[in-house]
């Protein structure tokens, strides 16, 4: 149930904001009433230079402080990393936070993505995410108080009695004096609900509150001296207004609080200056404390993107390179969609009257009616492309490089607007650095939208009719604004333009809605399994002939090189081992396949993946959880001799004292010896008392076995025991799937078999021997370890009556092997449980069986 509400708060949440937004927006235009907003354009310019010098460096003084939130946060989660980092870590975040919106998130992603790749462990930068809020929070209550408290009028600048003003501010000063004391007096973390929270001590809480109110103050200071004279009442009592709306902009989880933040300080602010001069302070606060720190990030983004082409310099660019190359498509679809909006809202907004002075003697009438519809239309592409670009498509990349450069051309065609111009150019180059992203094939017309950025797009579409209302309002509707072409005919033109992007919505709706959904693929046929055979012939990993079971779907990359084993089961589709192929394969193979279950309203899980593709996962989205580790024996030592091997030795020499042989059969071979090892097969589930399982594990079947050699086990001439043998691609490991005897085969014939096979493998110039995964080993039950970790560790100690965990880790441990950690990809933990029942069904044949043995 709680995760059903919180599935419906992840989707609710974005139309929730969007609604605060429009709500705020209307708020704004009555407060506004009958001023206009060339009006409040009017006092933007009449904004007195020096003033943006003070607000250019008190942003700068603010940000700079900010890096102190997370330097402290880093040293309370117990990490060490250079300053150079933390600073970048937190520009970029508090950058795009102010500017996305929902501050836990998309501030808290960048963090972990830059910290987690610095070296920071998961429940690291849990604490650094934590406690940066917690600084923030204890700032704004201490200010709030304290002006509240001070000043005479504050009571009637929140339309509230003095007393109730007063005893506000006191509960305020009381809380950040509880956490204080909390910090100063107590030794033992708190313990809510199960979970450890640590406090800090008393000189980093003190060192806290005093970071934040200077951050608070100097952000304050920008818009304060912006504002007009008279329209503050003194810098604490602005101090307390500035952090009320910061804090309702913060608590609606709308980007930048736009709307929301103008909202409350226009009502809150003294009555007598005219709103629309202090809504032109608040715009220029907007572009100097949000608009250029985000525009600075991009910027430093866009520089690294340049150094890292020169070989030269790459040793210097090191620490940002992990970082860099995770952000790089998420910012950059990001800023693709804000393209698409400055284009929409450009075409629903007038233009400058000295520009359209100029226009009129250098652009045809027809040419500026084409260039301002053709603006819209490339708006309303960029926002639907951005999603492509996010996922790093390649015909996504070249669509999107046609259209900022149509965009670009439009706006100076429509309007001289070479401001907007220059934006889509800049978005052009940063796109044109980022080309070796964008190397997925995948087809534009197969994506699917998630509810989130369909969301996005609804609002910027409403946002920009809302806006065209608003800007021509004054005028008197009649129809023949529809057929006016003329100059100064503004009105009609941003009708049009609005008409058009309602019917490309609602086509390109229409599309979504009707197209027919893809097939579920078939299990393969010979003609695949053929396939499958040849792009597996550069694979490392002997679990890649599982593919040739034919038991298992098999989804190929566009180019054939590769492909994805898996098979659907309940709502789970589970990919077997990474996807198989080059890497670049691998990595477009994650996302086809992640896409197609989103197509499905499936689960994507990947089951036993290695340690070289983690980046992959973590960029498409899935979380990985430690599931045990792989034995593999190295072959080009591998030997019988010295006190290291004499159980080994004793082994194999009993099994020879028994009248053990062994013999490696060619694949050409088995199929004469099929009967003897279908009877061998037989007697051994029959006496196991088992059924055939599947998916990780083969099973007999006369086509399978034939595709590879066997190594058959006789005495006296009969056949007693054989194994079917995987040999990689590559010819670098080898490794056995079955491996079964009857009732006349020696004591330990299966470690007899076992080290005839490493033999054969070190004289055939093969360096690994597999010996598979032990289940749950490897896993740590640490106090900060992931919960998942802690329960399976507790499994392998004590699960005995369901697997023997510890005792095949212990056999496996006699071959001397190296271990090498497996993983599964799922998408997010709250799904484990489910994905765990669906994989034990997938191998045991079933839901029953899951029961038997």
């Amino acid at each position: 149930m709680g995760g059903t509400k919180k599935s419906l708060m992840r989707r609710l949440g974005p139309w929730l904001a969007g609604g605060l937004f429009i709500v705020a927006l209307l708020a704004v235009d009555r407060v506004l009433g009958e001023y206009e907003w060339h009006d409040v354009l009017r006092h933007l310019h009449a904004i007195p230079a020096h003033a943006m010098l003070y607000a250019l460096l008190l942003t700068t003084g603010s940000y700079l402080v900010m890096t102190s939130y997370d330097f402290l946060a880093v040293r309370f989660a117990g990490g060490r990393l250079p300053w150079h980092t933390v600073a970048t870590a937190s520009f970029v975040a508090y950058s795009v936070a102010n500017n996305v919106g929902f501050a836990a998130l998309s501030g808290g992603s960048v963090r972990y993505r830059i910290y987690s790749s610095a070296g920071l462990g998961g429940m690291q930068v849990a604490k650094v995410i934590a406690f940066c809020s917690v600084t923030f929070a204890l700032g704004a209550a201490l200010l709030c108080g304290l002006s509240l408290l001070l000043t005479p009028t504050a009571g009637a600048v929140l339309h509230v009695g003095s007393f109730v003003a007063r005893t506000a501010g006191l509960l305020l000063l009381l809380l950040v004096a509880a956490y204080l004391f909390a910090a100063a007096l107590r030794r033992q973390p708190l313990v809510l609900r199960g979970r450890t929270l640590p406090l800090p001590g008393l000189g980093l809480s003190l060192l806290q509150v005093l970071v934040s109110c200077l951050d608070l103050c100097l952000a304050a200071g920008v818009l304060y001296v912006l504002m007009p004279a008279g329209a503050t009442g003194g810098f604490l009592a602005f101090l307390g207004i500035y952090v009320l709306a910061s804090v309702a902009g913060l608590l609606s989880n709308v980007p930048g609080g736009l709307g929301v933040f103008e909202t409350v300080l226009l009502l809150l602010t003294p009555a007598e200056v005219p709103p629309d001069q202090k809504l032109a302070a608040v715009l220029a606060y907007r572009i100097v404390y949000y608009l250029l720190p985000f525009l600075a990030a991009l910027g430093l983004m866009l520089a690294h993107e340049i150094w890292l082409k020169r070989h030269l310099l790459l040793r210097w660019l090191g620490w940002g390179e992990a970082w860099l190359r995770v952000l790089t498509p998420h910012v950059i679809g990001a800023a693709v969609f804000a393209c698409g909006v400055v284009l929409l809202f450009s075409g629903a907004t007038p233009m400058l009257d000295s520009r359209m002075a100029m226009l009129r003697h250098i652009v045809p009438l027809p040419l500026l009616e084409t260039s301002h519809l053709m603006g819209s239309a490339v708006g309303l592409g960029l926002l639907f492309l951005a999603q492509s670009v996010q996922r790093r498509l390649d015909a996504a990349w070249h669509l999107t490089m046609l259209l900022l450069l149509v965009g670009a051309v439009a706006s100076l065609a429509k309007g001289f607007d070479y401001e907007e111009a220059l934006v889509l150019l800049a978005m052009a180059v940063m796109l044109l650095m980022s080309r070796d992203r964008f190397h997925r094939k995948a087809s534009l017309f197969d994506q699917r939208f998630s509810p989130v950025w369909l969301g996005a797009i609804l609002i910027a579409l409403l946002t920009s009719l809302l806006l065209a209302w608003l800007s021509f309002r004054h005028i008197e509707y009649s129809h023949d604004l529809w057929w006016q072409v003329a100059l100064h005919a503004e009105a009609p033109r941003a009708m049009r333009a609005a008409v058009l992007t309602i019917v490309m919505t609602g086509a390109l709706g229409a599309w979504l809605l009707l197209r027919p959904a893809p097939l579920l693929p078939d299990l393969p046929d010979e003609a695949a399994l053929e396939r499958a055979r040849l792009a597996m012939t550069e694979s490392a990993d002997t679990a890649v002939n599982l593919a040739l079971l034919g038991d298992k779907n098999l989804m190929f990359s566009t180019d054939g090189s590769g492909f994805v084993m898996f098979r659907p089961v309940g709502r789970s589709w589970i990919a077997m081992g990474d996807p198989v192929g080059p890497a670049a394969t691998r990595a477009q193979l994650v996302w086809q396949f992640r896409e197609a279950c989103d197509t499905y309203a499936a689960r994507p899980v990947f089951y036993q993946v290695g340690a070289d593709d983690l980046p992959i996962y973590l960029d498409a989205g899935l979380t990985l959880s430690k599931i045990g580790e792989e034995a593999r024996v190295p072959l080009t030592d591998f030997s019988l001799e010295g006190s290291r091997r004499a159980e080994l030795r004793q082994l194999h020499r009993r099994a020879q004292r028994d009248g053990a042989s062994c013999e490696v059969l060619p694949a050409a071979q088995v199929p004469e010896h099929i009967p003897a090892l279908q009877a061998i097969s037989d007697h051994w589930l029959v006496a196991k008392s088992v059924a055939e399982k599947g998916f990780s594990l083969g099973r007999f079947d006369a086509r399978y076995l034939s595709r590879f050699p066997c190594a058959l086990v006789r005495v006296g001439g009969r056949p007693v025991a054989f194994a079917n043998m995987w040999i990689s691609g590559d010819g670098s490991e080898l490794s056995v799937d079955l491996m079964r005897y009857d009732d006349h085969a020696p004591k330990g014939v299966m470690d007899y078999l076992m080290i005839e096979l490493m033999l054969w493998g070190r004289q055939q110039g093969l360096a690994w021997f597999s010996l598979g995964m032990a289940p749950l080993s490897g896993l740590t039950d640490r106090e900060f370890s992931p919960m998942w970790n802690r329960v399976g560790a507790f499994v392998y100690r004590h699960g005995e009556h369901f697997y023997n965990f510890e005792g095949l880790r212990a056999y496996k441990e006699k071959y001397q092997p190296q271990w090498r950690p497996r993983y599964l990809a799922t998408p997010g933990r709250t799904s484990l449980p489910r994905v765990i029942m669906d994989l034990t069904s997938l191998i045991a044949g079933s839901a029953r069986r899951i029961v038997m043995r």
